[in-house]
């Protein structure tokens, strides 16, 4: 699972497709409407499966990462995972979203932001809830609502930051972790960046 975690988010490695190839095809069954066990471990191969499939371009992807994503939210929903429900919400919104159902996507990621502004822990980066959230609302042609959703998920962004104060990993978890870069360079482009990560980069410039 963590293995097809580092796939999805930073891309395959063909080093390690070999030791993925069975749990991918697992989960690729599983896409099709076959029933999956609901054990943690195995949603987490679901939720994986579909986060990379959303790395694949094509209706065909896009539809298996939304099956796939939609199952795994739903499952951590009735089971009670609800440290990784937020964001399994938020992937499940931009399936739907790449699968052109906007409005599906904006319902989906609505629920995602209110739970975490409710409190909800999440084991999980922030970023995709609120990513999805503006990408659904630019699409649906609600800019002003697009560029609240960038606001919201500074202060997410900016908890996670505030961990890696004093490591030399702070800079690179604004720019190399995708979802959070995505956001950012939306919050620069709405002018809501916090100042805190003005000043880091300005540091990193000097």
């Amino acid at each position: 699972m963590n293995l097809l975690g580092w796939a999805a988010t930073f891309g395959t490695d063909r080093a390690l497709d070999v030791h993925l190839a069975e749990v991918r095809a697992d989960a690729d069954i599983a896409a099709s409407g076959t029933w999956a066990a609901p054990d943690r471990s195995n949603l987490g191969v679901l939720f994986y499966r579909g986060c990379e499939l959303m790395r694949q371009k094509g209706d065909s992807a896009c539809r298996r990462a939304l099956a796939l994503l939609k199952m795994a939210a739903t499952a951590y929903r009735s089971t009670g995972h609800r440290d990784v429900l937020p964001v399994a919400l938020g992937m499940w919104a931009e399936a739907e979203r790449r699968c052109n159902a906007p409005a599906s996507a904006i319902t989906v990621a609505s629920e995602a932001a209110d739970l975490l502004e409710q409190g909800a822990p999440s084991l999980l980066n922030e970023s995709a809830v609120y990513l999805a959230l503006h990408d659904a609302l630019l699409d649906s042609g609600e800019e002003e609502a697009a560029r609240r959703a960038v606001a919201r998920g500074m202060p997410p962004l900016l908890r996670r930051l505030h961990g890696l104060v004093g490591t030399p990993y702070a800079r690179q978890f604004l720019t190399e972790l995708p979802q959070n870069a995505a956001l950012l360079a939306a919050a620069e482009g709405y002018g809501v960046t916090p100042d805190e990560i003005h000043r880091l980069f300005e540091r990193g410039a000097t």
